[in-house]
């Protein structure tokens, strides 16, 4: 969508995989834990993406009963800075969690200090994972030389997309500051190599359309969709498509259906719920339909993903979000925009991918 070549992405799934390679995307399968850092000199920008199922709150959440572990992790990432024998001391970490998908977000740290020529980092989780990301933040800052480093809360339906996913980002940058312009932040945190920690006021506004579910499924208005069958939980069992629709888990999209329809009939498939993150009705995904809803639900909605990286990369980005949901949901960019107001409804409180110099 920005213009980025030279891109390699690298997964332990091999369905994740074979549905990138069948997008046109360069992926080479393995576990991040295996590789060496050095042995990517040419790579400038990292991206990180570990697993979310033990932070998340639909989860069972051992990894935020395990976050003082993996803030250990990270300071001792940090001090291996200074003496290279520690250079493996974070590993007792994975010994010590519930469940050692929770210490897989180290690996975002490891990588942002080891890779020889990188020069910017973008790291995205569930919100739980805030701290972590405010301490890594403060890490590349101090020991590794990162000018600016923000952390910051993003929201999919703010940018347009079906659906209201929200995640948290690091973006951090050696050479000069990122361009946050136009984000609409529903947090933000920053810090830098000169600058001390803050708390920023969240931006509210956003230039982009709100695009119900039935909008982009190209469903009447009324439908209401039921995501747990006749199990009752305190948020209910059903929404109405006549809004985004709530934050997507993979085990969770393969029991939603239209209730006007019942089942068989009106279960969710993986190409509309692809389309409601930001994917084409007809990206390729690949594997048994709970492989593919999975793969939906692991993914960055590719309108937040043009932003971050935008930013991160100061490359335009509004245009290219602008032309997706064109291009998704009929959307037409309006020559006098109106801003609207994002909510705050916020609480109070793994694909991996290297990008090298443009092909």
């Amino acid at each position: 969508m920005l213009g980025i070549g030279g891109v390699l992405g690298i997964d332990v799934d091999p369905d994740a995989c074979a549905t990138a390679t069948a997008a046109g995307h360069r992926r080479m399968q393995g576990d991040v834990r295996a590789l060496d850092p050095e042995d990517f000199p040419t790579v400038t920008g990292w991206i990180s993406s570990p697993p979310c199922p033990t932070f998340t709150t639909a989860g069972k959440r051992s990894g935020v009963a395990d976050r003082p572990i993996v803030l250990e992790g990270c300071t001792r990432l940090g001090d291996a800075q200074a003496d290279p024998a520690r250079d493996d001391d974070h590993l007792a970490v994975y010994r010590r969690v519930g469940d050692e998908r929770t210490a897989l977000v180290l690996e975002t740290l490891r990588f942002a200090f080891r890779l020889p020529n990188v020069r910017w980092v973008v790291a995205e989780q569930v919100p739980t994972v805030e701290p972590v990301w405010q301490d890594m933040a403060a890490e590349l800052a101090m020991a590794a030389d990162f000018e600016a480093c923000h952390v910051v809360e993003l929201r999919a339906d703010d940018f347009g997309a079906a659906t209201r996913r929200r995640r948290t980002f690091l973006i951090a940058t050696r050479d000069g500051s990122p361009d946050l312009t136009g984000l609409p932040m529903r947090a933000w945190w920053s810090c830098g190599r000169f600058t001390p920690p803050q708390q920023h006021a969240p931006t509210t506004v956003t230039e982009f359309p709100l695009t119900s579910m039935a909008a982009a499924l190209g469903w009447p208005a009324g439908v209401r969709v039921n995501t747990r069958g006749n199990r009752r939980t305190a948020g209910g069992n059903e929404f109405s498509a006549d809004r985004p629709a709530v934050s997507m888990t993979g085990n969770g999209l393969r029991a939603w259906y239209r209730t006007d329809l019942g089942k068989p009939a009106g279960l969710l498939t993986p190409a509309q719920a692809g389309l409601l993150q930001g994917f084409p009705a007809a990206y390729p995904w690949h594997g048994s339909r709970s492989s593919r809803f999975q793969q939906v639900a692991d993914t960055v909605s590719p309108l937040i993903a043009a932003a971050v990286l935008g930013a991160a990369t100061r490359r335009p980005w509004a245009d290219a979000v602008w032309d997706r949901l064109h291009r998704l949901y009929g959307h037409t960019r309006p020559h006098h925009p109106r801003h609207r107001l994002c909510t705050t409804d916020r609480p109070a409180t793994a694909q991996l991918t290297l990008f090298g110099d443009a092909a």
